[in-house]
């Protein structure tokens, strides 16, 4: 069963990172389905739930409330697999207050022992019932 970690245990936890480069506002401008930047997310005391977004890496979507999600894009070593089989995933934010911005640090722990120590490097809003960019045929077969 996937939980939320607090930034208090996620703080405590041995982290492990590394870099990766990323455009994110070349990707923005073809997937219909990413919106406008924002520069924080306010959570009330947790995240209501995450998601990887098919074939990407770098990236996890973040749910507030219900059915707001958001495209957070990252660097490090966040791939899409380690993502969806999370048993935990949390958030170090600074300072404290509720809200998650650029810089902040993602935390996901994909096996007892094993963490991933990712950097948020933007934020933007998500629309789940925008058509998805067309698939390579390749991925069609």
């Amino acid at each position: 069963m996937k939980h939320i970690l607090s930034s208090v245990a996620a703080a405590g936890l041995m982290m492990t990172a590394a870099c990766a480069s990323y455009d994110g506002d070349e990707q923005a401008k073809t997937d219909p389905r990413i919106g406008e930047k924002v520069d924080r997310i306010c959570f009330g005391r947790t995240i209501d739930g995450w998601r990887d977004v098919k074939g990407k890496d770098n990236v996890v979507l973040l749910e507030r409330g219900v059915n707001e999600w958001y495209y957070t894009e990252l660097t490090g070593v966040c791939r899409a697999n380690a993502l969806r089989s999370a048993i935990a995933i949390g958030i170090e934010s600074r300072p404290a207050g509720g809200c998650v911005t650029k810089g902040d640090v993602i935390i996901v722990e994909d096996s007892p022992g094993f963490t991933q120590r990712c950097i948020i490097t933007d934020i933007y809003k998500w629309d789940e019932d925008a058509p998805a960019p067309d698939e390579d045929e390749d991925d069609m077969m």
